[in-house]
């Protein structure tokens, strides 16, 4: 069996991590030693260069979709998959934080703001379409999140029937919807506005309240329920 040469170097830094915490690695250096697990035997330091200065941070090379990380000249499909899986895994343990651990003052709605803040760090990445719903109790407290939808980078579908479903299996009768548009700014169209208010009213009939519908573009949000409610108010 061939020598690792890069076996020092790497035993080095798995011992500065061990004595000091991520806190002592720079971002190209924590994600090189996650690289080890995934490219046992190469130089892993360029290839975790030109990701940091591709996505210009560990986080963003973390949350970058596979179609970006595939772009990255000696990035394989394995690491590929490796680095989504732990996006993925990321994410849910932060759904679990965010359903079980969290204080219950973390845990509760209080303005727009708060559903806006939600739906930029789900969406903001996600390279299609995605429709989420969120659930709330009576008292505003988070208490479930579903996928409705996934489209393309242009469109997502979703229909009435799964909303009322979801929100009852929740236990819930308070909502909220945010869904992205991957290659455009977060502008409503006129079917946006149409269809979320016809939503609206039918979820009023079976006593459920769509509080807020989210849609998030390069890192901005338009609130199509609060802008179709002033626009009323006029």
């Amino acid at each position: 069996m061939a020598e690792n040469i890069h076996a020092g170097h790497r035993q080095r830094l798995k011992d500065i991590f061990a004595s000091d915490g991520i806190t002592a690695l720079t971002d190209s250096r924590a994600l090189e030693m996650l690289l080890f697990y995934v490219i046992p035997r190469s130089d892993t330091y360029p290839l975790a260069c030109r990701l940091v200065d591709t996505f210009g941070s560990l986080r963003s090379v973390l949350t970058a979709s596979p179609e970006e990380l595939k772009t990255v000249n000696g990035f394989g499909d394995s690491a590929v998959l490796f680095l989504d899986f732990v996006h993925q895994l990321y994410e849910r343990l932060s759904e679990d934080e965010l359903r079980q651990y969290q204080t219950p003052e973390e845990m509760r709605y209080n303005s727009p703001d708060d559903l806006c803040r939600y739906f930029v760090d789900k969406l903001s990445r996600c390279p299609i379409e995605q429709a989420w719903l969120v659930c709330f109790d009576d008292d505003m407290y988070f208490r479930h999140a579903y996928l409705l939808g996934e489209g393309n980078a242009t469109t997502v579908v979703f229909t009435p029937d799964n909303v009322i479903k979801f929100v009852r299996d929740s236990g819930c009768r308070i909502c909220a919807i945010g869904h992205n548009h991957p290659i455009e700014g977060p502008d409503p169209s006129e079917n946006d506005r149409r269809s979320t208010m016809k939503l609206k009213a039918l979820l009023r009939e079976e006593g459920i309240n769509l509080m807020e519908h989210v849609i998030v573009g390069q890192g901005k949000t338009r609130c199509i329920v609060s802008e179709e409610i002033e626009h009323m108010l006029r």
